[in-house]
């Protein structure tokens, strides 16, 4: 890496600051109670550190499973009396466990931190069931201190991220379809296409959000029908995106064309009969899906929409 390719612009972001105060806490507590594992209590405050609070309290059943799952077998296969050339063997068998257990359980993306846990545990030269208890209770600790802090301190708001990926989208879906008319067919999609499936992630965890029994002012009515309104657009593009010929415009998308663009059609096309029809019925549908996003999450609208959440 050059000199000239490093960054010095970046600013200190509210989670960068949480998580060092997080941390921080963490560690005092440690100090407190007297853990002898306060590294594990920091590991569990950074990674509670998540965007949002469904995935936070989803992050604190796996932590607390892996943890108790390795400390536990660390113990049960570090009490086995072998010799000391055996005891390698032993803990690699301890890890394809500790990996296909995590995998059955659908959870593989914590086995590095499980497997980091088991080996803590094999290992310990201290009573292992003292190093067991403190370690799931610095686990415990360090959760519940970065999911404070999270929620206490400039809380996530992804129903305020979702509108704004919305806002982004619906943009790009104006621009896109802008070639159903200017050229022959679409050229290309896949900028919308990128833009849609962030904005339906952000659905999925809005959806997510609402089952946790901490979140913010959410409205489920309005997401639901901007994912639909997306969601139709993104099906008609798609289709529309196969045919690479420019139609004969109906009036009433010219109407629209004229109002959403303020362009004004003064040339024919190339397509008639039945595929003509269709590609003016599924464009007509396209423009009003667009006006009524734009009436729903347009700039004039996007902070009323974030007052009336319910």
């Amino acid at each position: 890496m050059r000199l000239k390719d490093i960054d010095f612009k970046q600013t200190i972001g509210m989670r960068i600051i949480k998580t060092a105060l997080a941390v921080t806490i963490g560690l005092y507590l440690s100090m407190l109670l007297n853990l002898n594992s306060p590294i594990f209590t920091s590991i569990a405050s950074i990674t509670s550190m998540k965007p949002s609070f469904a995935e936070s309290f989803k992050d604190v059943k796996k932590r607390m499973f892996t943890a108790i799952f390795g400390v536990s077998l660390g113990f049960i296969l570090g009490s086995i009396n072998v010799p000391e050339y055996i005891s390698p063997f032993v803990a690699g068998f301890g890890i394809i466990i500790i990996i296909y257990i995590l995998q059955v359980f659908k959870i593989k993306d914590m086995a590095s931190m499980s497997c980091i846990v088991f080996i803590a545990s094999f290992l310990s030269n201290t009573d292992k069931i003292i190093y067991g208890v403190n370690r799931i209770v610095g686990t415990f600790l360090g959760i519940v201190v970065g999911v404070a802090i999270n929620y206490l301190i400039s809380s996530p708001d992804i129903y305020e991220d979702f509108i704004e990926e919305a806002k982004k989208t619906t943009k790009i879906a104006t621009n896109t379809s802008k070639e159903l008319f200017l050229y022959k067919g679409i050229r290309d999609i896949s900028a919308f296409e990128m833009s849609y499936h962030k904005t339906d992630k952000f659905f999925g965890l809005l959806l997510k959000e609402l089952d946790t029994p901490i979140h913010g002012k959410i409205n489920l009515s309005l997401s639901k029908n901007i994912i639909k309104l997306l969601t139709n657009i993104d099906l008609r593009l798609n289709l529309l995106s196969n045919i690479k010929k420019g139609p004969n415009i109906s009036d009433e998308n010219i109407e629209l064309i004229a109002d959403i663009y303020k362009y004004t059609i003064l040339f024919p096309g190339e397509l008639y009969g039945d595929l003509n029809t269709v590609y003016n019925y599924h464009m007509n549908v396209i423009f009003k899906n667009i006006k009524e996003l734009n009436m729903l999450i347009g700039e004039k609208n996007g902070q009323r929409n974030k007052q009336t959440a319910k």
